[in-house]
C-alpha cells in the first residue's frame, strides 16, 4: 500500500508518495518478503543514498524471502558501508535472510526495537524439489553450501564461531532483543529512530 502526504507550499497543494520522500532522506524501508524485486529497488536506493555520501537506515519488519536475494542485499551492504555507514533498525521482526540482513549492518548501529524479534535458521527448499535422486542430491548439496556461506557470514558478522552459529541455526532459532545482542546479531535497543 503506498501512503502520501500532502501538503501546501508556494506552488499550491502537492502529494508525495511517503516511501519516496523517507527515502530520499536515507531511510529505507524493507518490509516484504525478500525477492528479486525487493532486493533491487533496495539496492538501488541504497546505492544512489551512498554516491550522494547520504548516511542509510534501513528498517526491517520482514519475516525474510528468497536466499539469493537476501545475499544480493548483504554483498551490498558490505560493498556500500566503505562509503557510508549502514545503520539497521529491527522495529518489529527480522527473521531468517532479513535476520542476516540486521547483522550485516555496520557494527555499533545494528539496533533492534525494545519488542522486536530475530529469528535465525537454516535455509529452507522452498521449490517443491523432485526429480531424479541425482537432482535431488544436487540441490541438496547446493543447499549445504548455502548454509555454509550463510553460517560463515553470521560468524564473521557476529563473532561466534561456526560451530557455535551451526548449532543456532540447526532450527528456528526465535530471541527477544536481549538475546539478538547478546549473539551479536545486534549491537544494542534502539531508543530512537
Amino acid at each position: 500500500m503506498t501512503r502520501s502526504i500532502v501538503f501546501e507550499d508556494y506552488s499550491g497543494t502537492n502529494q508525495l508518495d511517503l516511501e519516496a520522500l523517507l527515502g530520499s532522506k536515507g531511510r529505507i524501508f524493507l518490509t516484504e518478503n525478500i525477492n528479486a524485486e525487493v532486493a533491487s529497488a533496495t539496492i538501488k536506493t541504497m546505492l544512489y543514498l551512498a554516491e550522494n555520501g547520504t548516511p542509510i537506515k534501513l528498517y526491517i519488519d520482514c519475516c525474510g524471502g528468497e536466499v539469493r536475494s537476501g545475499l544480493a542485499i548483504v554483498d551490498a551492504m558490505n560493498i556500500l558501508s566503505e562509503k557510508v555507514d549502514i545503520d539497521v533498525i529491527c522495529i518489529g521482526k527480522a527473521y531468517s535472510m532479513a535476520s542476516l540482513i540486521l547483522a550485516a549492518g555496520t557494527k555499533g548501529h545494528r539496533y533492534v526495537m525494545p519488542h522486536g524479534e530475530v529469528m535465525v535458521h537454516e535455509p529452507l527448499v522452498m521449490d517443491g524439489t523432485g526429480g531424479s535422486a541425482s537432482s535431488v542430491r544436487n540441490k541438496a548439496d547446493s543447499l549445504i553450501s548455502i548454509r555454509d556461506k550463510i553460517s560463515e557470514m553470521l560468524s564473521s558478522f557476529t563473532g561466534l564461531s561456526t560451530k557455535k552459529v551451526n548449532s543456532i541455526m540447526r532450527a528456528n532459532t526465535f530471541m527477544d532483543a536481549e538475546k539478538a545482542i547478546e549473539l551479536g546479531l545486534a549491537d544494542r535497543i534502539a531508543t530512537s529512530f
